[in-house]
């Protein structure tokens, strides 16, 4: 005899971020300050899955009635290759950040590019010449692919463990660590997408990363976030650019996200929520 699939009758809406690891994590307090702000009280659990373990986890939520789903490392490309549908960014990128779950399955989307150039912006510039950005993960796709569409990076390198491995975006050149130092001279943007940086991750680069090697008025971007700055912002801001870590980006994927879920645009006040849990937590 076949079990009964569980149905449930949750009384307020429940999400959940799915990765490996989470603890770090605010997109809880974050998501549920924002639903509180917009009068949609609900659940947001943040769960720790092992690569093994995570399309089980995905059925399980979809099959208990949670609305929605953030991914996050290292199971964005998993998240992908399980959705019955998925948006064109997703698609484009090769990995989802964002499930929207419901009776008709789960579809995936990629809000990581988006929500970086939002975040960018408040740096003050909309164009860059040179970008480089490091990393060979989900993070890293969604910020190579939003750099070239959107036409706000002219040229961009991508350093990657296995440059050959990456795929093909136009404008972009795939080079190994090895060309770190060279790429870097008189480049305008950095992007850190790799773990270094993060609680946990990786004590150091592959090769030196000198900030004081971008052009004068250059900026560096770290996507990792703590309630210290990583060294490598230290050292961007200590020899005079700009630098901004992933809080920014983390919140407006996640007002994207939001969007996604409930199919309508995210109102002001609901934003300002989010970003004051995020910059108490500095």
């Amino acid at each position: 005899m076949v079990a009964p699939r569980p149905t449930a009758e949750p009384t307020r809406p429940a999400f959940v971020l799915f990765g490996d690891p989470v603890a770090h994590s605010r997109s809880p307090a974050m998501h549920e300050a924002g639903l509180v702000a917009w009068g949609r009280p609900g659940v947001y659990l943040a769960v720790r899955v092992s690569a093994g373990a995570f399309a089980r986890a995905v059925r399980s939520a979809r099959d208990l009635g949670f609305r929605g789903a953030n991914v996050t490392v290292p199971h964005k490309r998993r998240a992908l290759a399980l959705a019955d549908r998925a948006g064109a960014e997703a698609r484009r990128i090769g990995a989802a950040n964002v499930l929207c779950m419901g009776s008709g399955g789960v579809t995936a989307h990629n809000t990581d590019g988006a929500g970086f150039l939002d975040g960018l912006r408040a740096l003050g510039r909309d164009a860059f010449d040179r970008a480089v950005v490091l990393g060979g993960g989900g993070a890293a796709r969604a910020v190579v692919d939003a750099l070239g569409t959107s036409g706000t990076a002219a040229r961009i390198v991508w350093v990657s463990r296995r440059p050959a491995g990456l795929p093909a975006f136009e404008r972009v050149r795939p080079t190994g660590w090895d060309a770190v130092p060279r790429v870097l001279r008189g480049a305008d943007l950095l992007v850190n997408a790799t773990p270094v940086g993060m609680d946990g991750g990786p004590a150091a680069f592959p090769a030196p990363v000198d900030p004081e090697d971008l052009a004068p008025g250059g900026a560096v971007v770290d996507l990792t976030y703590g309630p210290r700055p990583s060294a490598l912002l230290e050292r961007a801001r200590a020899a005079g650019r700009a630098a901004q870590d992933g809080r920014p980006m983390l919140l407006h994927q996640a007002v994207r996200a939001q969007a996604l879920w409930w199919n309508e645009p995210v109102p002001p006040h609901v934003v300002a929520a989010m970003r004051a849990v995020l910059d108490d937590a500095r």
